[in-house]
């Protein structure tokens, strides 16, 4: 079982919720039926391709999924941030299957019953089977393992549905290398190709150059007509592709203790720390009343907050500071231990297993490892034989140096306690420690804190009188122009978040704000909403603007128009500028139109960067193609026109042959390749994801 254990963990397949398999049969009872609460609803949960991925198909396999993941990490439960995971990997998988597989289909790529036998059994083992397989102690795989595994695993139903899932995925990750392999085997370089790579990359330019800054026309100055930001828009239809999102103004009733509730706190912590001072049971009092653990290790100076670090070191034990008002929350700290020891230990260390039940076995192997040890043999040999920790092992078992806080407690708590030399064995969380302290820093005072800690909390009333205001804005304010009175007749501040999809899990960094998102893709813009309620905030909210999928239209990208528009007669005018200045002399041009000249060396065109102006793609492109003294036209740029005179290029000493150039291209075409060509594939089969509506 161990064995499956571990294919069970590289099979990378998460899998959940308790109680998924009912919710499915329920919702499958309510989706299927014609008198159903959802009859007649769209249970498409997205478009691959112009297919559709219906919402029980999705279901099933989240579920699975699920299931797979509580085996894993045998639990009986998810938390949200893994379900989502879970959502977002099943996702994919459709996305891939329908989108990549259909290209494998195409091409007629399988994984032959051959194949998979020769990566499971065979000569060329598949890393997973290899690592599965691999003893422990002696680093080597074992091919009769994975015989004798392959032979039981039909005694047990569950491994063996397990198994087929694990070669299920073998195989298709096989043929997803497969076509990886034949679009990498696609790509070819020429020799034109490389030699003129080497020569970009090789050849710089030393060059002087006069710009006019789009800056040095004030924007306002600039007319732009409706015919000009139409020319823009249909040049870079491109640029304004958008996924579909919403625009919402929102207000939010933050949920914070009121006056009362300080003053109240305040009072209670009071009586709190009198009883603080006088407890001689510090733990107990700790776990009964703060709302932060006891710190249960010693820390040496300059390690403590430091309001009490001064004091604490040469005070007495039971000495009480505070009470500290720590903005949200009181506090008060008590010194309730005190020890001189090493400020840092270095150890190395042996670390056993322990079988449930078999803390004595553990304990047992551990004291007979020590006496070894302590009879001449070497500590690293009987790391490399007996520790399951093989990081520690790789250096012979040592952790190096180390703090106190840096360990956990019971562990450190026995290297402190020791000295130098000393072997000994301590039980934490991951099992049996043999120990060997090796070295330790000079002594010094070190303390134990004990930190009371209450927050300041709204009380109930509190919360529903936030509520009650929110509900009433909410109710009053409920449409698009009370909504922006209301605002201002309250003195509240408006907030705002642009570009919410559809899968968006939060707004404006609330937590469990996901129902406002899923409200505003069924509101229309305008409309006002209910107050939600995000445990720390209320919040109301307006949809201000809907995107849909597609392309932005001018009105919704008319700021970003507006500014390219500005742009483009900006460089009309300068280039009028600069053509009327003549081409004779570039110190005579700079002087007519009252700019500097500028100098620029070691440019280059793969790496187009001009001086202080920056990344200037056409403009270097263009001076490249210059002669030494030749003064180009004007050029329009991203910060302004130029005008350029190449003062000499640094050539280059080309080689014979350009494989090594060749070979780079290569490798970089290879890299890029097959995200590339995948996102190219997904692009065009318009993926349309409705998850948002049903989670």
């Amino acid at each position: 079982m161990a064995v499956i254990e571990k294919i069970r963990s590289k099979s990378g397949v998460l899998i959940g919720i308790i109680g998924f398999s009912l919710v499915a049969f329920i919702l499958g009872d309510l989706f299927s039926s014609k008198n159903g609460f959802f009859a007649g609803s769209d249970n498409t949960v997205g478009i691959i391709g112009g297919k559709k991925v219906d919402l029980m198909d999705y279901n099933s396999r989240v579920e699975e999924y699920v299931e797979n993941y509580k085996t894993q990490s045998n639990s009986q439960t998810v938390d949200q941030a893994t379900m989502d995971q879970i959502r977002e990997q099943a996702w994919k998988k459709f996305v891939d299957d329908m989108v990549l597989g259909e290209q494998y289909s195409k091409l007629g790529l399988t994984c032959s019953p051959d194949e998979l036998f020769d990566m499971v059994q065979g000569k060329n083992i598949d890393p997973q089977i290899r690592q599965a397989f691999t003893d422990p102690k002696t680093g080597q795989f074992n091919p009769s393992a994975v015989i004798s595994f392959l032979k039981n695993k039909d005694q047990d139903p569950k491994t063996a549905a397990q198994w087929l899932a694990f070669e299920k995925s073998l195989k298709e990750a096989r043929i997803a290398q497969k076509y990886k392999d034949l679009v990498k085997g696609g790509l070819y370089v020429s020799n034109y190709e490389a030699k003129e790579n080497f020569i970009e990359m090789n050849r710089t330019a030393n060059v002087k150059y006069v710009m006019i800054p789009y800056t040095s026309l004030v924007d306002s100055t600039i007319a732009v007509s409706d015919a000009d930001l139409k020319a823009v828009y249909n040049e870079n239809l491109k640029k304004y592709k958008q996924p579909d999102s919403r625009t919402v103004e929102y207000v939010a009733f933050n949920v914070k203790p009121s006056e009362i509730d300080i003053k109240a706190s305040s009072t209670e912590f009071a009586k709190l720390f009198e009883e603080f001072k006088a407890t001689s049971n510090d733990s107990s009092f700790m776990v009964a009343n703060s709302d932060q653990p006891l710190d249960d290790t010693y820390h040496k100076k300059g390690t403590l907050p430091f309001n009490i670090d001064s004091v604490m070191f040469s005070a007495a034990i039971g000495t009480v500071m505070g009470p500290f008002d720590m903005n949200g929350a009181y506090s008060a700290s008590k010194l309730i231990a005190v020890k001189t020891m090493a400020d840092s230990v270095k150890a190395r260390h042996i670390l056993i297993k322990i079988e449930p039940g078999k803390s004595d076995v553990a304990k047992a192997t551990g004291d007979s490892i020590i006496t070894a040890i302590k009879g001449g043999a070497k500590f690293e040999d009987m790391a490399a034989k007996y520790s399951i920790d093989q990081a520690a092992n790789a250096k012979g078992g040592d952790l190096g140096w180390f703090n106190y806080q840096m360990m956990v407690q019971p562990f450190s708590e026995a290297c402190f306690s020791s000295s130098k030399g000393a072997l000994i064995t301590v039980e934490t969380q991951f099992g049996l420690h043999v120990i060997e302290v090796t070295d330790m820093s000079a002594a010094s005072r070190q303390v134990k804190v004990a930190t009371l800690v209450k927050k300041v909390e709204p009380s109930a009333k509190t919360i529903q009188n936030i509520f009650t205001k929110a509900n009433e804005f909410a109710n009053k304010f409920n449409t698009s122009d009370s909504f922006d009175k209301g605002i201002k007749d309250q003195n509240l501040t408006k907030l705002t978040e642009q570009n919410i999809q559809e899968n968006n899990r939060q707004v404006g960094g609330f937590e469990n704000s996901r129902e406002l998102i899923r409200w505003s893709f069924k509101a229309k813009a305008g409309e006002v909403s209910k107050a939600f309620d995000f445990g720390n905030a209320y919040v109301v909210a307006k949809v201000t603007d809907i995107r849909e999928k597609g392309t932005s239209t001018i009105e919704q990208v008319k700021e970003q128009l507006t500014a390219e528009a500005r742009k483009d007669k900006k460089a009309l005018m300068f280039i009028d500028q600069l053509t009327k200045a003549g081409s004779s002399n570039i110190d005579a041009i700079a002087s007519k139109v009252k700019q500097m000249v500028m100098p620029a060396e070691n440019i280059s065109f793969a790496s187009p960067f001009l001086g202080n102006a920056g990344f200037e793609g056409a403009v270097v492109g263009n001076l490249m193609t210059l002669k030494p003294g030749q003064i180009s036209k004007p050029i329009k740029g991203n910060s302004g026109v130029y005008v350029i005179v190449v003062n000499n290029f640094n050539e280059t000493t080309l080689p014979k042959e350009f494989k090594e150039s060749a070979n780079q291209i290569k490798q970089q075409l290879q890299g890029r390749a097959q995200y590339e060509v995948e996102n190219a594939l997904k692009e065009k089969a318009d993926i349309t994801d409705h998850r948002g509506r049903f989670y």
